[in-house]
């Protein structure tokens, strides 16, 4: 089974050619938000580099957010077109599950993922839900694992003083790359899961509302 994965949640956009579980190929950009001029120009060049084309691709897998929402529609749009096109599944990922699965567990060791959400919050998962959180909320109720836990997300880069004040300097000694969710991990993900969906059924999770959307509101 031939994968196409696309990861655009945040500033960095990543894709990435799996063959049954095995990455042939992948591109990373960490280059701000340019996701709407790159991503098509780059797939195109992967399945070119890689002897393929869009034919080829059994299944698309997309993150699908919380993030920026600029990102997640691009990436979302593209992907959402090529499989209504091909006639193809989409695996659609939520970016949160995907930072979970980028790292093995350890004993004793506790790890959670966390997503800026601007405002001095994050998004964090709540049993399976997805929450948007005050930042020092968060961590009170973190207290517990201080020194034993890992935070994954850039939220540990962008709150990084907070945490180490608050649950231990171990908390967020990951490093940068670890805390970028990847089109390869995605990839993984998508080819053991038994839930793919057509194109008509995937949609952005945005969680919060757009800027315009709370102006509105307003």
């Amino acid at each position: 089974m031939k994968i196409l994965a696309v990861e655009t949640s945040g500033k960095t956009c990543s894709i990435a050619l799996s063959e049954n579980e095995k990455i042939v190929a992948s591109f990373y950009y960490d280059c701000g938000h340019i996701h709407s001029e790159i991503l098509i120009p780059a797939v195109e060049r992967l399945l070119k580099d890689t002897g393929n084309s869009f034919e080829n691709i059994d299944k698309f897998a997309v993150s699908v957010g919380p993030g920026s929402f600029t990102g997640i529609r691009v990436g979302t749009t593209a992907v959402k077109t090529f499989a209504q096109i091909l006639n193809k599944p989409i695996a659609a990922i939520d970016t949160l599950s995907i930072l979970e699965k980028s790292f093995v567990e350890i004993k004793g060791i506790e790890t959670i993922a966390a997503i800026d959400a601007l405002k001095n919050e994050v998004y964090v998962k709540n049993d399976k839900e997805i929450i948007i959180k005050n930042i020092d909320l968060f961590i009170k109720d973190l207290k517990k694992y201080k020194n034993k836990i890992l935070v994954m997300g850039n939220a540990a880069i962008i709150y990084k003083e907070k945490f180490s004040k608050g649950l231990g300097k171990y908390s967020v000694s990951l490093p940068y790359n670890m805390h970028i969710p990847q089109s390869q991990t995605l990839a993984a993900i998508a080819y053991n899961n038994e839930k793919s969906v057509s194109y008509k059924e995937v949609q952005p999770l945005y969680i919060r509302r757009t800027r315009t959307e709370e102006t509105k509101k307003k």
